[in-house]
């Protein structure tokens, strides 16, 4: 098996490093993360892989997600039917003012261009709606030592910013509320959330959730 990842085939998600196990830890983490701030509506996953966030959250949203992986969106038909569907997010029209949640964990590295995906996705969302996910921390030593051993073994790693720079793209978007805070990984499937001032020296990811 191939521990580098170039491409989004099989290997990619079924990689024993990566592999997703069903009701994780760290998807329920997200998932009460979002409930603070949103109890139902529509949700929307851009990068669902093969669904196991959307499992949970479809006990409280109506969901929907997209992917870019055909490996992916036919391991999860059967379960969400034509609430999910292959596609490229830089390519992709979404909705206008239709979604109360978006949710992209760990996407927006992967995108040559993610200021448009982002102005995308803040005029797909209502008003008050939210969107949550992920990036790489590639801020202090711990966080750029961790995004560059990342960027090694993901070679469709092409926009590992630094923090400042993703504010500046949701502030220019519109979007107010901006919170960033720290994630810890304890493994593919465990992770802690570091809220203190001190997450930026701390954390391997950072999470953002912002308000339209």
């Amino acid at each position: 098996m191939n521990f580098v990842k170039k491409q989004y085939n099989k290997d990619y998600y079924e990689n024993i490093v990566y592999r997703e196990a069903p009701n994780s830890q760290r998807n329920r983490n997200r998932l009460g993360e979002i409930l603070t701030h949103k109890k139902g509506g529509k949700l929307l996953e851009i990068g669902c892989g093969k669904g196991e966030f959307l499992k949970l959250a479809k006990r409280h949203f109506d969901v929907a997600g997209i992917d870019i992986s055909q490996y992916t969106i036919d391991c999860i038909k059967h379960s969400f039917g034509a609430k999910v569907k292959r596609g490229n997010i830089e390519a992709e029209e979404l909705i206008s003012d239709y979604h109360d949640v978006i949710a992209i964990f760990n996407v927006l590295e992967h995108l040559r261009r993610p200021g448009i995906v982002i102005d995308k996705i803040y005029h797909s969302l209502t008003k008050g709606g939210i969107v949550i996910g992920s990036v790489p921390n590639n801020s202090t030593l711990i966080g750029r030592v961790h995004t560059a051993l990342a960027n090694c073994f993901d070679k469709t790693h092409c926009s590992t910013y630094p923090p400042h720079r993703w504010r500046a793209l949701f502030r220019e978007t519109g979007f107010e509320g901006i919170h960033f805070f720290g994630e810890v990984m304890l493994g593919r499937n465990f992770s802690l959330y570091i809220r203190n001032r001190f997450w930026q020296y701390l954390s391997f990811n950072l999470i953002f959730l912002c308000e339209k």
